[in-house]
């Protein structure tokens, strides 16, 4: 296998992929992405050993408990992806093997299929829609009544552009394309409609036919940026750790930063600010 190879596949292949990863003692990154929910893991490795993780739920404990949760994903190695710190513990690869285990007994068995959609069960009843209050008035929670407005598209592009500009400057003019496409990759996975996202001469990420975007519902676009920073955020960790990924993040948005607190849809993580020093 090449130095560029990758390994692909489902969550079923897992077991497999780390095998090889560990026989060849492989430096690399696995991306494991979930196919029905939001949700990114990357998990580091270095001769073979896991040595980083980090994912849209934060902390390794959080990532590692959230990854153990899946029923169906989608996995992308990339050897020759470094990370320079290290966050794993003895406990974490404990915790990690101990997920293997479970996915290999639970596939070989045969007791979940290797492809094809997993058994779900029937949908509940459809909730009632709950009336929103806004400025003193009912608002009925609709997709109708609940699209973006235009100044807030304006700003949610805006900050696409600062956090993206911001990680493609990080990463360096040779690594910056490849960490976009990346970045692409990793939010139109969890969100289709933002397949319209492209990377612009100048180095930052823009959306280029927002026609998808502009029928979803508020809350649904909402969320979809908000996971678009977060993956910045991802992505600059390995390179200068969490408490400076997230202070540059800080500082790209600037002056539009607390707009987008008070949407809900970037957060200022005063925890990891106080504790990281």
């Amino acid at each position: 296998m090449s130095s560029n190879a990758q390994w692909q596949g489902s969550l079923a292949d897992l077991p497999s992929i780390i095998s090889s990863i560990k026989r060849l003692r492989a430096f690399g990154r696995l991306t494991v992405r979930n196919n029905t929910r939001l949700g990114l893991a990357h998990l580091y490795f270095r001769n073979g050993r896991l040595v980083h993780v980090i994912g849209t739920r934060g902390a390794v404990d959080a990532v590692l408990a959230d990854l153990q949760s899946w029923t169906r994903a989608t996995l992308r190695f990339e050897r020759g992806v470094t990370v320079q710190s290290e966050n794993v513990t003895p406990a974490h690869e404990q915790r990690f093997e101990r997920w293997l285990s479970h996915l290999q007994a639970r596939y070989s068995s045969g007791a979940v299929p290797r492809s094809g959609p997993a058994p779900t069960a029937p949908p509940p009843p459809a909730a009632q829609p709950r009336p929103q209050i806004v400025e003193g008035q009912v608002v009925a929670r609709t997709k109708v009544n609940q699209l973006i407005s235009p100044w807030e598209w304006q700003l949610l592009v805006e900050a696409t552009r600062r956090v993206s500009l911001a990680v493609a400057q990080l990463v360096g003019p040779k690594e910056a394309m490849n960490v976009l496409r990346d970045i692409i990759d990793d939010c139109s996975a969890a969100f289709p409609a933002f397949s319209g996202l492209r990377i612009s001469p100048n180095g930052y990420l823009y959306v280029m036919d927002k026609s998808h975007l502009d029928r979803m519902p508020r809350e649904d676009l909402l969320e979809g940026f908000s996971a678009l920073i977060a993956i910045c955020q991802y992505f600059c960790s390995p390179i200068v750790g969490e408490v400076e990924a997230h202070k540059l993040i800080i500082r790209a948005l600037g002056d539009i930063a607390p707009a987008l607190v008070s949407l809900g849809v970037f957060q200022v993580d005063n925890h990891l600010l106080l504790n990281g020093g």
